[in-house]
């Protein structure tokens, strides 16, 4: 059947195939694998209108299947049909038939209506003829949903309110679905006052500005001190998103209760939940609040921190470096300097993982002058046996924006040398990607400290920056171990290429020439291929001797490709 809705001769076959489909979609005994693959193919590709409305039809039919799967694929098939008709054939057939299950006694069948009513808005928001179409019939129809007598209905009418809203073009339809949301705050049933709690910040967003703070800011308050602690908590885990929403300044109560948040007495998934929601809201609640409130909001950042749940504290050090920057730099050495030189040492695979990945970001915004000691500490952390390979793969992914940061230049080539000697090839791997770059961060540094000597010095500095530096590099591209060495100085001398560093390269190549020599074949095989690779190199007189001889090479395919080279070279213009 898929094979057959894909086919570029269904069109002509229509008058086959969907009878076929109607026989297996209106056959109540047929199993529920069966009436499921019938909904995945109603979604239509190029179709006679009247066949749209068949399978518009069938879709319909199958919304009120037993099972859910079957429901989800129908409404995905109608939302798919609905744009390819016209306003009237909307009008006239799929919302009168949406309308006549609307009064099936199955709350289930109600409710997927209501969901369907909510997402054809948006769906035909864009479609000729249907720019009114929310706004004068499908609205009211989710907002009739509000009366039913079942409470999963009025759930399905209150999540269903954020996904129209943003259609809605005037604000006096956004502020009648406020009123309606407000409405449903006070429902009867929790559980559709828990839908309410967790719109609520979807809602803030099509409320004007003092309607948040005089109608929907109530309305939390309430949700928050709710009868049922599944509303209660379903509101405070959104109470960071739901604060970012609000203009300065931010009521305290509200900053309060993200400071009692780590103290309260809950367990289990809630507990974790809940956390986890306040750590991942952080940096928002803060930039909302201003730098100013940070002596309030404070200890509740480092209870947080304190967690016994990895996956907080891993939240938390992913997004430290936005607190450091809303903080400064000198406020955030003073109040985190100590949370950071932890987390550096965190015993956690996960939480050091994902600080590493924003380390770069989170040194950037600390003083210069401190940047290199919590480097050491995170590199001391990452050398002991007991740390993972992965934190590892990530600081040797990061080592280009390392190398750049001001005040860790003197310690990244000894890091790299570290990392290149690592057990682990894939961390090896993950250096020589990263070496070109550290190259050229390299360079940019010592010519910035030229710069800073007197004239007559300059060229016997220059000279030996230069020649310390292509010795580091070279030495750690032939360090025992490490991977690929020719990848390395390739990676490295083709960087440098666009840097005014020919000094540098000339220096940093003679460590491939010395390869030339190798005993083994595939080594001199390597290295003929990466003198293909530098032809900006080609004509110094080093390079030149090392070509004729590889051409001259007792091994065939050293000498093929050597030569293979040279003939490219010479025919190019």
């Amino acid at each position: 059947m898929s094979a057959a809705a894909a086919s570029a001769n269904f069109q002509q076959n229509a008058d086959t195939t969907v009878p076929l489909l109607e026989q297996f979609a209106l056959d109540d005994y047929q199993p529920e694998e069966v009436k499921l693959e019938v909904a995945l193919q109603l979604a239509p590709l190029d179709l006679r209108s009247d066949t749209l409305l068949q399978l518009m039809a069938l879709a319909v039919h199958l919304m009120e299947d037993d099972e859910e799967k079957v429901v989800e694929a129908a409404q995905a098939a109608i939302l798919a049909i609905a744009p390819l008709l016209d306003s009237g054939r909307i009008q006239d057939c799929l919302l009168i038939c949406l309308d006549k299950l609307t009064n099936c006694t199955e709350h289930e069948v109600r409710s997927a209506v209501t969901q369907l009513y909510a997402q054809l808005g948006p769906a035909l928001k864009n479609c000729e003829g249907c720019e009114n179409l929310l706004e004068d019939l499908l609205l009211p129809k989710l907002l009739e949903s509000a009366e039913d007598m079942d409470f999963q209905v009025r759930r399905e009418m209150v999540l269903g309110l954020h996904t129209v809203g943003p259609a809605l073009t005037s604000q006096v339809q956004r502020d009648g679905l406020l009123g309606a949301y407000l409405n449903m705050c006070e429902d009867k049933v929790w559980v559709v006052r828990k839908a309410c709690a967790d719109v609520l910040p979807a809602m803030a967003q099509l409320a004007p500005a003092d309607m948040r703070t005089t109608q929907l800011l109530p309305a939390f308050d309430k949700l928050c001190n709710d009868v049922s602690h599944w509303v209660q908590n379903a509101a405070l885990q959104q109470l960071g998103t739901f604060i970012s929403t609000l203009a300065l300044p931010i009521p305290e109560s509200l900053l309060r209760r993200v400071t009692d948040i780590p103290d309260k007495e809950v367990t289990g998934d809630e507990a974790a939940h809940l956390r986890m929601a306040t750590a991942f809201t952080f940096p928002a609640i803060l930039a909302s609040a201003g730098r100013e409130q940070w002596p309030l909001l404070q200890p509740a950042h480092q209870a947080l921190l304190q967690a016994a749940d990895p996956a907080v504290r891993k939240t938390l050090a992913c997004s430290l470096h936005e607190i450091v920057r809303l903080l400064g730099p000198e406020q955030a050495l003073q109040d985190l300097g100590s949370t950071i030189q932890d987390l550096c040492q965190d015993n956690q695979a996960d939480v050091q993982e994902g600080f590493v990945h924003f380390f770069p970001a989170l040194l950037q915004h600390l003083p210069h002058t401190a940047r290199a000691s919590f480097f050491q500490t995170l590199t001391q952390s990452l050398s002991l046996k007991s740390a993972t390979w992965r934190c590892r793969i990530g600081l040797a992914d990061q080592l280009d924006s390392l190398s750049a940061l001001e005040g860790l230049q003197p310690d990244i080539l000894s890091v790299a040398m570290m990392l290149c000697q690592d057990d682990t090839a894939a961390v090896r791997s993950a250096v020589a990607r990263q070496m070109g770059h550290v190259v050229c961060n390299l360079w940019s540094y010592h010519l910035t400290r030229q710069g800073t000597i007197t004239p007559e010095k300059q060229v016997n500095q220059t000279k030996g920056n230069v020649n310390q530096l292509a010795e580091d590099l070279s030495s750690m591209s032939m360090t025992e171990g490490a991977d690929n060495p020719m990848q390395q100085i390739v990676h490295a001398v083709q960087s440098l290429a666009a840097q005014d560093a020919f000094q540098l390269r000339q220096q940093y190549v003679k460590t491939l020439l010395q390869l030339a020599h190798d005993k083994v074949a595939n080594v001199r095989l390597g290295v003929s291929q990466a003198l293909s690779k530098l032809t900006e190199l080609a004509q110094l007189p080093e390079v030149i001797g090392v070509t004729d001889m590889l051409e001259r090479d007792s091994d065939l395919d050293v000498a093929g490709s050597m030569a293979a080279r040279t003939a490219n070279s010479v025919q190019s213009p």
